[in-house]
């Protein structure tokens, strides 16, 4: 453990505020376009690294804007590839689409508020496709992108600062690990159980 964050901590201060905050950037970008890259992890990181001059509160704030503003580019990038190269040239394959259309159609909700149901349980992946294929509402997709990757990595950000002013450093830096750890498996585990229950709805409906 004491070699692993000898190396982190000579990372984050080789990489200063400001390589923090773009490298942050890129692992949200990253994650909303293409595929899961640990956002939570990575925050949780960024957030006991924290520099010097930056009080707790100031340094949160800016880590939550780069994931708000990382969640809203990488979604924004591929809902305009997918719109523009695919779904404007009408290269869609219909049987995706209609998979799209069906999947969503079992979820609580269909239109634009799935983004923030998906903060809580991951159902769709890569939701600029899903923006882009379904014709949903760009600027009011954005908004709930915003609005749920603030609410969710807020409550995160906040329960470290809340173990941080229990524990020493490094203790708190671990247990924020193993509680971020806990809480992704959960996340990914009640989104297979809800797959498997829109599977077996599909497979014999009502």
């Amino acid at each position: 453990m004491a070699s692993l964050d000898e190396l982190l901590t000579a990372l984050f201060g080789s990489l200063g505020p400001v390589g923090s905050l773009l490298i942050l950037l890129i692992v949200f970008a990253l994650d909303a376009a293409l595929f899961p890259a640990l956002p939570e992890v990575w925050i949780v990181l960024t957030y006991t690294y924290r520099p010097e001059p930056l009080g707790p509160i100031a340094w949160a704030g800016l880590l939550l804007a780069m994931a708000v503003a990382g969640d809203v580019v990488g979604t924004s990038l591929l809902y305009a590839a997918v719109r523009r190269w695919v779904v404007q040239r009408r290269r869609m394959p219909h049987w995706l689409e209609r998979a799209m259309k069906k999947w969503t159609s079992f979820l609580l909700v269909q239109d634009e508020r799935v983004i923030l149901m998906n903060r809580a349980v991951p159902v769709i992946p890569m939701v600029g496709a899903f923006i882009a294929t379904l014709g949903w509402r760009y600027r009011r997709s954005m908004a709930y992108v915003s609005l749920g990757g603030l609410a969710k990595y807020a409550v995160l950000l906040y329960v470290v600062f809340v173990i941080g002013l229990a524990y020493d450093v490094e203790t708190a830096r671990w247990i924020t690990l193993a509680l971020v750890a806990i809480v992704v498996a959960l996340s990914f585990l009640a989104s297979w159980v809800r797959r498997r229950r829109i599977e077996a709805s599909a497979a014999h409906p009502p």
